[in-house]
């Protein structure tokens, strides 16, 4: 897998994205609780599948690229592999944790609800988004903010696609630094070859 450059704050990215493929395959869990299924509408994982997401620096001339590579271990541990850095989730019946403690995603999803995050405490600030990024036009997401004392990343959930867009706001060098992360393209991972891995179809 390669990438172009990654932006000096897109690490928050890297370690926050995690999971914006299709509908779950059939390695899902078959004992879920109401919960769980809500999350998983959101934040569906499927195995050997590719998220393609552009980013921007607001400001600046710099662009790039991630690609995130999933792998489902087994019906409740799945492995996130982002420019190299691996992170691994797990799907509970309260939602999706992370694995090092702390949660991606946890029910309810409603206005001011929140939960511990990977760094920070999670807020969920709205549930009726809509989203535009290369991949397509979202409704009815949910945004979620985690405040830090060096940044706030800002997340778009959207149903049967997981996270669509997210944005990181911080400084660098004493200066304000903003980046996104928006996507490009989710699907199955298309392999040509060790040195040949790529995210999408030929023209998207």
């Amino acid at each position: 897998m390669c990438c172009h450059p990654v932006p000096k704050l897109a690490w928050t990215i890297v370690t926050l994205i995690a999971g914006c493929a299709k509908q779950p395959t059939t390695g899902a869990p078959r004992s879920a609780s109401a919960d769980q299924l809500v999350a998983s509408e959101w934040l569906p994982l499927e195995d050997n599948s590719v998220l393609d997401f552009e980013t921007s620096v607001e400001g600046t001339q710099e662009k790039g690229r991630l690609v995130m590579q999933v792998r489902r271990m087994h019906d409740n541990l799945v492995e996130l592999n982002v420019a190299g850095k691996v992170r691994r989730l797990e799907l509970k019946t309260e939602g999706v944790a992370i694995a090092t403690g702390g949660w991606l995603l946890k029910p309810p999803f409603t206005v001011g609800s929140s939960f511990p995050g990977l760094s920070g405490r999670v807020v969920v600030v709205s549930v009726d988004r809509m989203v535009n990024v290369p991949a397509g036009h979202f409704t009815q997401c949910i945004e979620t903010e985690e405040s830090t004392a060096t940044a706030i990343t800002r997340t778009d959930f959207c149903r049967g696609v997981g996270i669509a867009r997210l944005v990181v706001e911080g400084q660098l060098n004493g200066q304000p630094r903003r980046e996104t992360a928006e996507l490009r393209f989710h699907g199955p991972r298309i392999d040509l070859g060790p040195e040949k891995t790529i995210a999408a179809p030929a023209g998207q």
